[in-house]
């Protein structure tokens, strides 16, 4: 027998061999690439931006809140913190709910984690509230609304539908603010209907104030709500002298004996900055959301109306002291 003549199965199987490693590459980077396809296709998070900013940060006080202040002498002083745009990242929110101050959780109603998130902050202590999504004037902002938004033109029953269905994504609310808004919290048709059923389901309500012609926070008022809105945006820009800058404005305000909310998102610089800069002096004066409330006044009694079914504000009063 030859000995340099190799036998035929030996070819066949260094064959079969390189056979299977092909296939196996190919497969491998088909499979890469099936999984590049998923990860483009997942939603893509609604971007943590408001609108009109760059407008609202040159505004003037909050008139008609001060006006109301004066009127009924509130003594209210102090910052509540109100994280938004909550529901697509629970280790930002574990995070944040490690914080040695309250903190209320306003969660998206479709973001993916919206059950999860609520059920996180419940467990922690922390107010759960909905952040209602609302129509934006700014068209950059307004195609990417989907069916949990409330937008301009809705009937009565189909901003009652739709908010109802919001409010069933998430567990525990006792709060509502608007996401977004700008067009809609203009408007105080479609923001009495909000009230109404945030009446109804015995919810406050907090304007985010995305808008300097708002009208959502007079509206709470004047429909009974427990109400409060924005003072200030904490994390408008991410660099750590802003966020600095942010919160002393925030407590500049606070010591004008005043009620300051401030709003801020899941970033990871707001996380950062809010577990290193935030000094135990100013932890005394940061107090749950609920505190900072104003009691509503309604400016009349809807009469023989199923939708507007008045919880007691005693009742809302007292829940409001008791936490």
């Amino acid at each position: 027998m030859d000995r340099n003549k190799r036998p035929t199965w030996l070819y066949v199987t260094l064959t079969a061999l390189l056979v299977v490693l092909g296939l196996t590459l190919w497969l491998g980077a088909e499979q890469n690439r099936q999984i590049q396809r998923a990860v483009a296709s997942l939603p893509e998070p609604p971007p943590v931006v408001y609108e009109d900013i760059q407008h609202l940060s040159s505004l003037k006080a909050f008139d008609e809140t001060r006006k109301y202040e004066a009127k009924t002498g509130s003594s209210h002083q102090g910052i509540a913190l109100i994280l938004d745009d909550v529901g697509y990242d629970l280790a930002a929110l574990k995070r944040a709910l490690k914080l040695p101050y309250p903190m209320a959780i306003s969660i998206i109603p479709n973001a993916p984690h919206a059950v999860r998130a609520a059920e996180m902050a419940h467990a922690a202590g922390d107010v759960v509230m909905l952040h209602l999504p609302m129509e934006p004037a700014n068209p950059e902002f307004s195609h990417r609304m989907d069916d949990a938004f409330l937008q301009v033109g809705m009937s009565r029953n189909d901003v009652r539908r739709i908010m109802l269905a919001d409010l069933a994504r998430i567990p525990y609310v006792a709060g509502v603010n608007n996401h977004m808004g700008s067009r809609l919290t203009t408007l105080a048709e479609p923001m009495r209907w909000v009230m109404d059923v945030c009446r109804e389901r015995g919810l406050f309500f907090v304007d985010s104030r995305t808008s300097k012609e708002s009208v959502a926070a007079k509206t709470a008022r004047e429909e009974g709500l427990a109400w409060g809105e924005r003072r200030v945006f904490l994390d408008n820009n991410l660099k750590e002298k802003d966020l600095e800058e942010s919160w002393q404005v925030a407590k500049r305000k606070m010591s004008q004996h005043i009620p300051v909310i401030v709003i801020g998102h899941p970033h990871g610089a707001t996380l950062d900055f809010l577990e290193t800069h935030v000094k135990v002096a100013d932890v005394r004066r940061i107090f749950p959301l609920k505190k900072l409330l104003f009691a509503g006044h309604p400016a009349h009694v809807p009469a023989n109306e199923s939708l507007n079914i008045r919880p007691s504000m005693g009742s809302i009063h007292a829940e409001n002291n008791a936490n």
